[in-house]
C-alpha cells in the first residue's frame, strides 16, 4: 500500500539541539506487504520577505518473510535574504530481524544540519527488539542496543571532531483509543558509555484520526542533549498537522 504524506502545517520552536531519526510510523504499518511515504512541499515569498523553502522525503518499507528493510531520505532547504538557513539531508537504513514478534536490529545513518554547524553525523549500530503487549492494533515494545556516532562541527572555523560508543534505549507504544483515533509514541534515551552526563532524549507521540483512505495526524518531537558540543540550546520542540492520504 502505497501512501503520500503531505503537511499542512509547521512550527517550530528554539533552535536544534541533536537529532534522531525515528521510523516507527512505518514499522507499525508494514505487515506482509511494503509501504512508500513520500513528502514534498515549497514555499516562496518575495517581498519585504524573501523566503525560499523545500521539504521532501522518501520512506519504503518491505517485508521479506522473517525480515523488515527500511531506507529513509530526506532533505530540507531554506534561504531568507538570500542567507542559506538549512541545506540539510539525512538517511536511514535500517534490518530487522524477527524471532515472531521480537527482532534483532542493524541500522546505518547519516546526517548534516547547519543551524547546529554540524557538517556530518554518522551512525552505525545495533540491537534488541522485545514486545511486552499485544492485543489487536495495541502493543508495547522495549529495545535496547548500541551505536558509534562520528560527527564533525564547525569545520570552516574552528572544527570540533565527536567520537562517541553510546548506548540505546528506546520504548514505543500503539494505542487505538477508539476505531478512528490512534495514538502512536515512541521514545528514545542514548546515553555516552565514556560520560553519563552525556545523554540525549527524543519524545514523539503522534495522533492519528484515520478515516477509510484519508489519515489527519498531529505530531509533536521534543529533543533534548544534556552536553551540546557548541553553542546552542540544550532543547527543542516541533509541532507538525499533517494529512496522509492511501493511494
Amino acid at each position: 500500500m502505497n501512501k503520500f504524506f503531505i503537511f499542512f502545517c509547521f512550527i517550530s520552536l528554539n533552535s536544534f539541539a541533536q537529532t534522531i531519526l525515528n521510523t516507527e510510523s512505518l514499522f507499525k504499518e508494514i505487515d506482509s506487504t511494503y509501504s512508500v511515504k513520500v513528502n514534498a512541499e515549497a514555499d516562496f515569498n518575495f517581498g519585504n520577505i524573501e523566503l525560499i523553502q523545500f521539504n521532501n522525503s522518501l520512506a519504503i518499507g518491505k517485508r521479506f518473510k522473517s525480515k523488515l528493510i527500511r531506507v529513509s531520505f530526506g532533505y530540507e532547504y531554506i534561504s531568507e535574504d538570500k542567507e542559506t538557513i538549512a541545506n540539510d539531508w539525512s538517511g536511514q537504513l535500517r534490518i530487522n530481524h524477527f524471532f515472531n514478534k521480537n527482532s534483532l536490529f542493524l541500522f546505518l545513518q547519516g546526517q548534516n544540519v547547519i543551524s547546529l554547524k554540524l557538517n556530518y553525523r554518522y551512525l552505525l549500530g545495533s540491537g534488541y527488539r522485545h514486545r511486552f503487549i499485544e492485543s489487536g492494533k495495541n502493543y508495547f515494545d522495549f529495545s535496547a542496543g548500541f551505536f558509534l556516532e562520528n560527527e564533525l562541527y564547525q569545520k570552516a572555523t574552528n572544527p570540533i571532531y565527536i567520537n562517541n560508543f553510546r548506548y540505546s534505549f528506546s520504548a514505543f507504544s500503539n494505542l487505538s483509543i477508539s476505531e478512528k483515533i490512534i495514538l502512536n509514541t515512541s521514545l528514545y534515551y542514548q546515553i555516552n558509555s565514556a560520560s553519563l552526563n552525556d545523554f540525549r532524549v527524543y519524545l514523539e507521540p503522534r495522533l492519528y484520526f484515520d478515516f477509510d483512505k484519508i489519515s489527519f495526524y498531529i505530531n509533536n518531537r521534543f529533543r533534548y542533549h544534556s552536553t551540546p558540543y557548541i553553542d546552542v540550546l540544550k532543547s527543542d520542540n516541533e509541532f507538525i498537522l499533517g494529512i496522509e492520504i492511501d493511494i
